[in-house]
């Protein structure tokens, strides 16, 4: 990833899928986020952008955009070398991630 620029408010395919569907890029991922059963917890001190994020349960994400955005390139923030070691639970990045993206 490159630190400094911010990928996913960048990102042509979820630009594409905010226009389509009147919602700005935060409102797509975080509908995506929650269809996907996660908990997030979103930080602003803006009242009136506090009010926006709430404006994600009237409506879904189509099967469409689901699978266009499954085809996002993934990267991680973290690569978590400094969560393995030797003497530790996880001995390779490799078994920390367990196969996840």
């Amino acid at each position: 990833m490159l630190w400094g620029t911010n990928n996913v408010m960048e990102c042509q395919v979820l630009k594409e899928i905010a226009a389509a569907r009147g919602k700005s890029i935060a409102h797509i991922c975080l509908r995506w986020v929650h269809e996907q059963g996660v908990s997030v917890l979103v930080k602003s001190f803006n009242k009136e952008r506090i009010k926006q994020n709430l404006d994600i349960f009237d409506w879904k994400l189509s099967q469409e955009d689901l699978k266009r955005m499954s085809q996002i390139p993934q990267q991680r923030a973290c690569v978590a070398a400094a969560f393995v070691s030797e003497k530790g639970p996880y001995k390779s990045v490799d078994e920390f991630w367990d196969g996840e993206i």
